[in-house]
């Protein structure tokens, strides 16, 4: 075996970013008027994102720029691969299980400026959050934040100084050193030693108390082992937390595959009214 010394970036693996000139959206789900593109100011130049709203009362269509302010804000970070029309059909379920959606495209994804590193993709995620306080007219503690794997990690690293109404991660590695330790699909080299550690249990260990938890993960994910999921719930401070596996459901596949399983959860999560034996 070959032992490999010196530090190295992890950015080659862990983003895989899709530019493009033009978003499609679109879908079967969210009506055309009910969808908004925006872009708004990051520290590294414009990133982008996607209002899904809902319509207000009585009402068939939605009016852009206006959130409807008796819905639920939800923020979603999406994962490490392409860019927003990749996980529209996330915000989908998301906005028909009742949320005002916001999602974006962190750094050097679709049409955001620069390139994807450690740092900057959780400071997108700060700028991303302000954002959506300004557009809603809200404070970060009443918005809930849902991480997917890579989206996990962005999220997670937030919520110490923007803490969320509830934060819920799914699919989310513990930390660099976990991937190796424990194997996965990522084709990290054994014997790196990495500039930055993407410590996700360092993140869980800053949770506010006070804000609730719901750690989900497929039982079945043979990309990100499950037993990272049970790593970032034991280190995590909330006072409230639960860690949900799946069954049968692999990487990134609950939403898709499992919808009507996992909704009730995450409706009962954000509203805090969960029966947890």
């Amino acid at each position: 075996m070959i032992l490999l010394l010196g530090c190295y970036s992890l950015d080659g693996f862990f983003f895989s970013p899709l530019a493009v000139d033009a978003y499609a959206l679109g879908g079967d789900v969210i009506p055309a008027d009910c969808q908004e593109l925006v872009d708004f100011e990051g520290d590294a130049g414009s990133l982008y994102g996607a209002w899904a709203h809902q319509p207000e009362d009585g009402e068939a269509t939605c009016e852009p720029g206006t959130p409807n302010p008796d819905a639920n804000v939800l923020l979603f970070f999406h994962g490490n691969a392409d860019n927003i029309d990749h996980y529209w059909k996330d915000v989908a379920f998301y906005w028909e299980s009742g949320f005002e959606v916001f999602i974006f495209d962190y750094r050097g994804y679709g049409r955001s400026v620069g390139d994807p590193d450690h740092d900057g993709v959780i400071a997108d995620g700060a700028a991303a959050i302000h954002f959506v306080e300004e557009s809603a007219g809200l404070g970060s503690t009443e918005i809930v934040y849902v991480g997917l794997s890579l989206g996990g990690f962005v999220s997670i690293h937030n919520v110490d100084q923007r803490p969320p109404r509830v934060l819920v991660t799914e699919d989310m590695f513990a930390s660099a050193k976990s991937l190796l330790d424990q194997g996965t699909l990522l084709d990290i080299p054994q014997g790196w030693l990495f500039v930055d550690q993407f410590d996700n249990l360092a993140a869980a260990r800053r949770i506010p108390p006070e804000v609730p938890y719901l750690v989900v993960h497929g039982e079945k994910d043979d990309y990100i082992q499950p037993e990272n999921a049970r790593l970032v719930y034991e280190a995590a401070a909330s006072d409230s937390k639960y860690l949900f596996l799946v069954p049968g459901m692999d990487h990134a596949e609950t939403i898709e595959q499992a919808p009507d399983t996992f909704r009730p959860w995450l409706e009962c999560w954000v509203e805090q009214t969960c029966a947890i034996e």
